[in-house]
C-alpha cells in the first residue's frame, strides 16, 4: 500500500454511532475508530487477534472469562484469537485497533477495489478459509 492519510482511506459505518477507517495489508489491518458515547458492540468473536489502543474517551470492555475493564487514554487491550468480546463506549472515543489476520467481515459493503486491487484478493475464498480454521475454536463461552 502506498503512503496514505486516514482521511483518504475507506470508512465503514458498521452501525450508527461508529465509524471505522480501514488500512489493510495481506496479513494485518489497522482500524481507526470514532465511536459516540452510548454505543455498544454486540458480543462477538472472530479468528483475528486484536489489540485496541484508546487515544480519547472511555470504553468498558469484556473478553472471555476476564473481568470487565474500563479503558481510557493510553490504555491498550488485547483480545486473543477466537475469544468472545464486546465494548461499550462510555464517552465519545477515538481509538486504533490492530487485527491479524485481516477481518474480512470488515469489508462487507465495500467494493473490493476500495482496499485491494481486484486481481489480488478473492474474498470468498479467504472468508471460507478463515471460517474453516476458526470452527470450533471459540473461547469464553
Amino acid at each position: 500500500m502506498p503512503v496514505s492519510n486516514w482521511k483518504e482511506l475507506p470508512v465503514k459505518v458498521p452501525f450508527p454511532g461508529v465509524e471505522v477507517g480501514i488500512a489493510a495489508g495481506e496479513h494485518v489491518m489497522m482500524n481507526y475508530i470514532h465511536a459516540k458515547k452510548g454505543v455498544s458492540t454486540r458480543r462477538h468473536w472472530h479468528e483475528a487477534e486484536q489489540i485496541l489502543c484508546v487515544f480519547k474517551g472511555k470504553v468498558r470492555v469484556k473478553a472471555g472469562d476476564d473481568p470487565v475493564s474500563i479503558l481510557g487514554p493510553g490504555d491498550v487491550w488485547h483480545v486473543p484469537s477466537n475469544t468472545e468480546h464486546q465494548a461499550d463506549y462510555l464517552e465519545d472515543t477515538v481509538a486504533m485497533e490492530g487485527c491479524s489476520p485481516i477481518r474480512l467481515d470488515n469489508f462487507a459493503g465495500y467494493m473490493k477495489r476500495d482496499t485491494y486491487p481486484v486481481e489480488q484478493l478473492d474474498l470468498a475464498a479467504l472468508l471460507k478459509k478463515q471460517k474453516g480454521r476458526a470452527k470450533g475454536k471459540r473461547k469464553g463461552r
